[in-house]
């Protein structure tokens, strides 16, 4: 499992900035491409709110006119941290040898969690269990990450596609690695993608907790708590102890 965490909006402004003076390499995954093939690239600079990345692995058969509007999964390392954010190409040029894009600077960025597992092991802390009014009984999953509103997770097969519509109430329990606690809540579907190729089912949720449900509330509140002691054991961007 790889556990992200939401960064504040000032933490994602920083982020970006370390990256333009940095100038790493990434890692771009288009979702109109298989996604067994990552791009590779490499930031260069900025142009008002775009980021400029020059691509060093675009396959000859694909045309680089392929990626324009293309939304994009980026994987970024910097100061031994691993970050994430989605965005999408905005232009395209090639240059000789030379293939750059201009990609949106995206408003969210998250981190992955680098926390030990001494307490669960990893494969019982990425389980999740998602309760659908129509099925007898749950179903099991892998987490893929979560914050303090919502999660994703990863269902095996694809069954259960005709049964959920964006907008369903569902509920779902599911173990943080590092903590003893089982975390129950109510969600709605937001968003579900099947991955035809690795038969999964890809679903994101939104905590759905109503107010007065003293119950979720309570829920809620601990799994905020967990993930800010997470937050704690990485690296502060904005300088503070």
């Amino acid at each position: 499992m790889q556990l992200a965490i939401d960064l504040t909006a000032r933490q994602a402004a920083r982020v970006v900035e370390q990256a333009v003076r940095a100038q790493p390499e990434i890692e771009l995954e288009p979702r109109n491409l298989p996604e067994d093939e990552p791009l590779r690239g490499k930031l260069i600079g900025r142009e008002g709110e775009m980021l400029a990345v020059e691509l060093a692995s675009m396959r000859a058969a694909t045309p680089l006119a392929v990626l324009m509007g293309a939304f994009c999964e980026i994987r970024v390392q910097l100061s031994g941290e691993m970050y994430l954010f989605t965005t999408h190409v905005l232009d395209a040029a090639e240059d000789g040898k030379q293939q750059r894009i201009m990609i949106a600077q995206p408003d969210m960025v998250q981190v992955l969690n680098r926390r030990g597992f001494e307490r669960t092991n990893a494969t019982v802390a990425s389980q999740v269990r998602v309760r659908v009014p129509s099925q007898p009984s749950p179903a099991i999953g892998l987490l893929a990450n979560v914050s303090p509103d919502g999660l994703a997770c990863n269902l095996p097969g694809t069954a259960l596609d005709h049964a959920l519509a964006l907008g369903d109430e569902l509920r779902v329990s599911f173990e943080l690695a590092g903590f003893d606690e089982i975390f129950e809540l109510p969600c709605v579907l937001r968003n579900k993608d099947i991955m035809r190729d690795k038969q999964q089912l890809f679903l994101g949720l939104e905590f759905n907790v109503r107010t007065g449900d003293k119950a979720d509330e309570l829920g809620l509140q601990r799994l905020r708590a967990a993930l800010y002691e997470l937050m704690t054991d990485m690296t502060n961007l904005d300088g503070e102890s």
